[in-house]
């Protein structure tokens, strides 16, 4: 999604199709945990995904920017991000909030801070303090649990254009602000793995310090793999580990979709940094143009779902919780009540694509 928003303002810009399918498989695995934690124990890591698809396109564009501009426009920045994202983060804050208000005053509590800080992308930081455990699936969960994720991404993007400028200014060569990246990202790892304590998981699982390694192996990775400057032929042998790499990092993926708990030691203390670095070689490897992946995670379906990814996680937590408070005794048929919820989360999450994100990203305020 940013790259082909890229495109229109820079002369070669790819846009990489495939980062549909790995967008795909993330929300899939989010919503499928949401739907059947127990089928699913680690689809959460969705997450982390999105993070580092983020973290690379995002860089990627703005130094694509600044190698044809020689600079970066980062008021433009924040209007095309402000555009893209916050349109149907309001829509949906606030139609929530009046939903609550009137149907399910039970989720009232603190709404007026929920909004605000959502609203100012600092909710992950309020949850820390105030919010339920994330995986505590069974106590009252709130609609708005799921968006602590926006506010990393709306800090990261607020913040990162200023750092990227100072960081270019001060040094010259991409490998060493790579170093810096990735030595930032490894304490964040790091600090996930000392702050961890079984007894609340909050502290290390929302907050943005103990997050960013995920973004910040994107944000590396488009220093040292530009989409643009990639070879489109390799040697055989190159392009055989290149392609068995996409492939091999896929699998485990998937693997971990279905043995990494949240809720094990092991993820906190390098099983979330292990699976991050993984889903940073699938993106190396999806927008190499030499590979096959690119091609492997490109078709109409995950073209389909992958362009809806925000809108299918944004609205997901109200969808299902609104309708599971609806239905009795959901659990007598969970498939089924799955495949409902999954159908209305599609539906609503296409009628915003279509009429509100779409056309609000095109928009001209002026």
């Amino acid at each position: 999604m940013q790259q082909q928003s890229g495109s229109k303002r820079l002369k070669h810009s790819r846009y990489i199709s495939g980062f549909d399918g790995i967008r795909t498989i993330a929300v899939i695995g989010v919503i499928v945990y949401h739907l059947l934690p127990y089928s699913l124990t680690g689809g959460y890591l969705g997450v982390p995904i999105f993070f580092v698809v983020s973290g690379y396109l995002i860089t990627d564009l703005l130094l694509q920017e600044y190698e044809q501009n020689g600079r970066i426009d980062i008021w433009a920045f924040y209007g095309r991000r402000m555009k893209r994202l916050y349109p149907a983060l309001v829509t949906m804050v606030l139609t929530t909030a009046a939903y609550i208000t009137l149907f399910q005053r039970s989720l009232f509590v603190s709404l007026k801070s929920i909004i605000w800080t959502n609203l100012l992308y600092v909710y992950n930081w309020w949850e820390i303090g105030h919010g339920q455990s994330y995986f505590d699936r069974f106590n009252g969960e709130s609609p708005f649990t799921h968006l602590w994720s926006l506010s990393i991404e709306g800090q990261f993007y607020l913040f990162w254009p200023l750092i990227l400028v100072v960081l270019l200014y001060v040094f010259h060569q991409r490998k060493t602000i790579f170093y810096l990246v990735i030595g930032l990202a490894v304490i964040s790892a790091l600090a996930m793995a000392v702050l961890y304590g079984p007894a609340n998981t909050n502290r290390v699982y929302y907050g943005t310090d103990t997050r960013m390694f995920s973004i910040l192996l994107g944000v590396g990775l488009a220093f040292m793999w530009p989409a643009t400057k990639l070879k489109t032929d390799l040697p055989d042998k190159a392009r055989h580990a290149l392609n068995a790499a996409g492939i091999a990092s896929l699998l485990l993926i998937i693997l971990l979709f279905f043995k990494l708990s949240g809720e094990s030691g092991f993820t906190y203390r390098g099983g979330m940094f292990l699976f991050t670095l993984l889903s940073t070689v699938l993106v190396a490897t999806v927008a190499h143009p030499a590979g096959v992946m690119n091609q492997v995670l490109t078709n109409r379906l995950f073209d389909w779902v992958g362009k809806r990814s925000y809108g299918i996680y944004l609205y997901q937590f109200p969808i299902m919780i609104f309708y599971e408070a609806k239905v009795t005794n959901i659990a007598a048929h969970p498939l089924m009540n799955a495949l409902i919820e999954t159908v209305l989360i599609l539906v609503v999450s296409d009628l915003s694509y279509r009429y509100l994100e779409s056309p609000t990203r095109h928009y001209h305020y002026r």
